[in-house]
């Protein structure tokens, strides 16, 4: 990276080109993103529109917009015609209508993009592509072999062969080597498989990247409702949705935006963080009221202070853990609504005898040091209810955003951590307030 800032800096053109030139379109893709701002323009005129596509096919979204930013629109065009479809109509969605209209019309690849933007950004018809290989049932194997030799399909394109019928209808699959292997004159209706796994193009990108990893596919067709064949959604696109679905929820459980990035500007990223900050500080007053109510019991019993975080703690930990099993479960299929049932019992035993062994020691821990046993029994009763109630919230708000129709893993954990808090004081507190004349 040093070395190529010194070239741009220096004006070094030829030598920054070779040097660039030699390096992985993934390396420089990360080499871009982490040079200064004022060398990126410069950067970017040292790639050719081959190199700018590549350059663009390893950059995510809110990078592709700052490259697509700077780039004259006539060049642009050149560019997104040597990109993968599903790529381009990305782009082209992120420009205004008119200017995105604009572009699309001096694209040579424009009739194989457009379809794609008709499309929702995040179902099986926005990220397909419609570079895919289909033979007709009544081509011998030898007539498709000299076919591909025509064609010169890339990897990703020949790894399936789609039949279609008469009426352009998908009919069958057949791999490459089943291809290879059969004999020259064998019809390729005798070769293919007829059960083919298909999707329709408003699925949703999650459902899709789920079906390729279920049945380990390397392409998926996406289909019509009479079964033309509209374009297939490659195993690569399905690792970057897979990818970009389990960032978002993990962002999601603590309330950072999809969108955030550690190259983001700091008040851009502050912006974008507060909101669900000041969420969880509304909460933590809730819990600060709790605690306001038992300020005499507090003064009487001054070792409660020293376990109130502790108690807070151990539920908010707790509660963290169900719910990201809980997202992972909803987000891979393995969980649904009708399952809620089963899912609730599980967390909350399992926070009873987490809560049983946590709350023993921390009681034990709580006698030896205060010379106390009421205050034993009161702090571990409280961190038993504590995970009790951390298992049971840990698995109700995932699943009741998911029946409310929303990402089960926004700011989950920002709404636990809160509950947490505010029920942790509340059984250690009220429970002190109860037994005081025995703790005092």
């Amino acid at each position: 990276m040093k070395t190529v800032e010194e070239l741009l800096r220096g004006k070094a053109l030829e030598e920054a080109v070779e040097l660039v030139g030699s390096i992985h379109p993934a390396d420089q893709a990360e080499l871009f993103w982490l040079l200064e701002a004022e060398l990126r323009e410069a950067f970017l005129a040292l790639l050719s529109a081959e190199g700018l596509a590549h350059l663009l096919e390893y950059l995510d979204a809110d990078q592709q917009a700052v490259v697509v930013e700077k780039m004259p629109r006539a060049s642009l065009a050149r560019v997104l015609d040597r990109i993968d479809n599903d790529v381009a109509a990305d782009i082209l969605r992120t420009l205004p209508p008119a200017e995105g209209a604009r572009v699309l019309s001096t694209m040579s690849t424009a009739s194989e993009v457009a379809p794609l933007l008709a499309h929702a950004d995040e179902s099986a018809g926005g990220i397909m592509t419609r570079g895919f290989v289909s033979l007709h049932s009544e081509m011998t194997t030898q007539d498709a072999i000299k076919y591909l030799r025509l064609r010169k399909p890339n990897v990703e394109e020949a790894y399936y062969l789609y039949v279609l019928d008469a009426a352009n209808r998908l009919e069958g699959v057949l791999s490459l080597r089943e291809l290879v292997v059969a004999p020259a004159a064998t019809p390729i209706h005798q070769v293919m498989s007829r059960d083919v796994i298909a999707v329709g193009p408003e699925t949703d990108q999650e459902e899709v990247a789920r079906v390729v990893q279920r049945y380990r596919l390397r392409a998926l067709p996406v289909v019509d409702e009479e079964r033309h064949l509209l374009g297939i959604t490659t195993m690569d696109d399905a690792m970057a949705v897979a990818s970009e679905e389990a960032t978002e929820d993990m962002y999601g459980i603590v309330g950072l935006p999809a969108e955030e990035s550690g190259y983001d500007p700091i008040n851009v990223s502050a912006r974008r963080r507060l909101p669900w900050l000041a969420v969880n500080l509304a909460l933590v007053f809730v819990a600060a009221g709790v605690v306001s109510r038992f300020v005499d019991t507090i003064e009487q019993i001054a070792a409660l202070a020293v376990f109130m975080p502790i108690v807070a703690a151990q539920g908010g930990n707790a509660g963290i853990q169900t719910i990201t099993l809980v997202v992972r479960e909803i987000a891979l299929g393995e969980v649904e609504l009708k399952d809620a049932r089963r899912v609730l019992i599980k967390e909350v035993s399992v926070g009873l005898l987490e809560g049983i062994a946590l709350g023993l020691f921390v009681g034990l821990i709580a006698w030896a040091w205060w010379n106390n046993a009421w205050l034993g029994l009161v702090v571990g009763v409280a961190i038993l209810l504590n995970l009790m109630v951390a298992g049971f919230w840990g698995a109700i708000i995932p699943l009741g955003l998911r029946w409310l129709r929303l990402d089960p893993a926004v700011a989950s954990g920002v709404f636990l951590t809160g509950f947490t808090d505010v029920l942790g004081f509340l059984f250690l507190l009220g429970l002190a307030t109860l037994l005081l004349s025995q703790l005092t």
